[in-house]
């Protein structure tokens, strides 16, 4: 069976599968790691969003062999820790606007957010309302005006 290496929230793995198992599957069923949620399977949903090399990617849509042992992937367990405190900013701003009802699609809105934030920050802007639009993440509750509060918010603390 073939072996997949990368970074995973700053730590390198290494697994043991098939060259085409969804890295989803690899994270929530070989590692363990289950804030990344399957939705769709499809990168529909966007339930799943990661950071692959700070970055936001969808891993149901992506085999493990398309995954490099230098690719960093971040999931909402690793996210607090790429800014050296308990919760990272955009995680503090969804308790403060009590976004979360349900809270399944949340790990992959925070992630999506964040990716969002840090690169309209490095070009040098401020988030916009289309910006803010142009986040697909479905959630089911409807909580996304609490959402694009917590962003905006946590886009000031970033």
């Amino acid at each position: 069976m073939p072996s997949h290496s990368f970074i995973l929230n700053g730590q390198q793995v290494t697994v043991d599968c098939e060259d085409d198992v969804r890295l989803l599957w690899v994270l929530r069923d070989l590692l363990g790691v289950t804030g990344p949620k399957y939705g769709c399977g499809l990168g529909v949903c966007k339930a799943c969003t990661s950071h692959i090399n700070g970055q936001a990617f969808n891993p149901c849509s992506v085999p493990v062999s398309d995954i490099k042992p230098t690719d960093q992937i971040t999931t909402i367990e690793g996210l607090a820790a790429t800014v050296g405190k308990e919760l990272h900013p955009m995680q503090e701003a969804w308790l403060q606007f009590d976004v979360a009802q349900c809270g399944y699609c949340q790990p992959g809105q925070i992630m999506a957010a964040v990716a969002l934030v840090e690169e309209v920050k490095a070009s040098g802007g401020q988030i916009t309302e289309a910006e803010l639009d142009s986040l697909r993440n479905v959630c089911r509750c409807g909580t996304y005006h609490r959402i694009r509060e917590a962003i905006r918010a946590a886009a000031a603390q970033m």
